[in-house]
Parts: C-alpha cells; sequence; structure tokens
C-alpha cells in the first residue's frame, strides 16, 4: 500500500477548495496519509501568522486532527544529514525545514505529495507526486 506524506503546500490546496487536491484526498483512505510534525508547525505557524487567527486555528487543527502525525526522528536525523552533505557539495541546498519533511518522507518510505516537485526532484531516493496536476473529474447533475 502507498503511504503518502502530504506537504504544507498541498494542506494548503485542500483547505482552500482546490478541487483535484479535495478529489484526491477524499478518495484516499486516511490509512494512508500522512502529516509530518514539521508541516503541523508551518500550518500553525501560518495560521497564527494569518489576519484570521482564531478562524485559521480551528481549520489547522481540524485537518490535522484527521491526520497521523509523522515525527521527526532519528532516522529521518540521519537521513537529513546525508542529504543536507550531499546538497551542500553540489551548491543545491534546499531549506532546512523543507528538508526535514523530504528527509521524513525517504526515511519512511512515503511518497511525498507536494506542488514543489521541481524544488525536491533534486533530492535522491524521494518519491514525488502533485495532486494539483490531477485532472479534477467534477461529477454531473
Amino acid at each position: 500500500m502507498k503511504l503518502y506524506l502530504l506537504d504544507t503546500d498541498t494542506i494548503i490546496y485542500f483547505i482552500k477548495g482546490h478541487d483535484a487536491v479535495v478529489e484526491k484526498f477524499i478518495s484516499s483512505p486516511l490509512v494512508q496519509l500522512y502529516i509530518s510534525d514539521i508541516t503541523c508547525a508551518e500550518l500553525y505557524y501560518g495560521a497564527y501568522n494569518s489576519e484570521f487567527p482564531e478562524r485559521n486555528l480551528r481549520t489547522v487543527s481540524g485537518v490535522i486532527g484527521n491526520l497521523s502525525a509523522v515525527p521527526f526522528n532519528t532516522n529521518a536525523s540521519k537521513v537529513f544529514g546525508e542529504l543536507k552533505a550531499e546538497l551542500k557539495k553540489k551548491g543545491e541546498l534546499i531549506a532546512d525545514m523543507d528538508l526535514m519533511i523530504a528527509a521524513i518522507a525517504v526515511a519512511g518510505n512515503y511518497t511525498l505529495v507536494t506542488n514543489n516537485i521541481k524544488h525536491f526532484e533534486r533530492i535522491k531516493d524521494l518519491k514525488l507526486e502533485n495532486w494539483s496536476e490531477y485532472e479534477y473529474k467534477a461529477k454531473k447533475h
């Protein structure tokens, strides 16, 4: 069974009602959908830093509450160190929080669902999907 780690941008697309992302999200069994602790932190920061923090905190908490959170553990830490060293040698560093999310995905054998494919594709052994590019199949009434 394929396991998905949802990146911050994918969760935001879901919250904002992006048709293709919502369709893919609700058609996937919850046992296949995961969120990293790093993404949780980014979402909470965004909610607290927004124009409507109370409303956005409720929304973020509701979404996070329905997903299993994956921690940044020792295995992910090791993968992070290896990936960051490789990217630095190539002069292709990415932000630490994004690299931590990628390390969690690689260490746990998750497919990272993100709209930032170009950003993440330079990371070896990282499986990627972009749900915002899926064709939305609207139901005809």
